[in-house]
């Protein structure tokens, strides 16, 4: 069980389809909230999974709901799910998601209650998979939260981006230019641009799951 293989999981193109049918959102809709989404609802499941007294209500749920078939999403056992990942902050989180993904609150609701059970089928599945319970499933959950998911997903992406640049460089060293005359000062070369920050890695790396590349 790992980050990419949870958000792939989830943002699946079926997953994507079936979410947008129980909630009545277009598969745009789902992908830009899941986006915004996921990490907080993995630090719900996290503080779940790591709470003396929700961890064997969590871990039941999770054993309960492993086998749930993603095209029958039961939106008021969903509804009850979300209440326990988020808790109190239910309504901050989902007006924060809301405006981070541009859909409307009560859409944002729907779809959330939608992906909570396939997230716990998914982190089910994933748990029985890997044969890790009980404690070592908090601790595996806690890697996986909000305040760790950017770094991880930028680990993931490390070295995406070379591919275009060996043979074009290839192609310029077989015949190198000539320098010309010194008669132009030389131009200042440009200020190299900072890479981009975790947030916008994170994002392409959900952009490229959500494409399917």
């Amino acid at each position: 069980m790992d980050a990419s293989s949870i958000l792939t999981a989830m943002l699946s193109t079926s997953n994507i389809k079936n979410i947008g049918k129980a909630s009545g959102a277009s598969s745009d809709q789902v992908k830009s909230v899941l986006t915004s989404a996921l990490p907080t609802l993995l630090s719900g499941a996290s503080t779940q999974a790591n709470t003396a007294s929700t961890a064997a209500g969590f871990l039941q749920a999770l054993t309960s709901h492993a086998g749930d078939s993603a095209s029958k999403i039961d939106l008021g056992d969903g509804a009850k799910i979300l209440s326990h990942l988020l808790g109190s902050s239910q309504a901050k989180n989902t007006t924060s998601i809301a405006k981070a993904s541009g859909v409307e609150k009560s859409t944002v609701t729907s779809i959330l209650a939608a992906a909570a059970p396939l997230l716990l089928s998914v982190l089910g599945k994933q748990s029985n998979d890997s044969g890790v319970s009980g404690n070592a499933l908090g601790s595996l959950l806690g890697g996986l939260s909000a305040g760790n998911m950017g770094s991880l997903l930028t680990g993931l992406l490390g070295g995406t981006s070379s591919s275009g640049t060996s043979s074009s460089s290839s192609s310029s060293s077989s015949k190198p230019a000539k320098k010309p005359a010194a008669k132009k000062p030389a131009a200042k070369k440009p200020a190299a641009k900072k890479d981009s920050d975790t947030l916008s890695q994170v994002a392409g790396l959900v952009g490229s799951l959500l494409s399917g590349k």
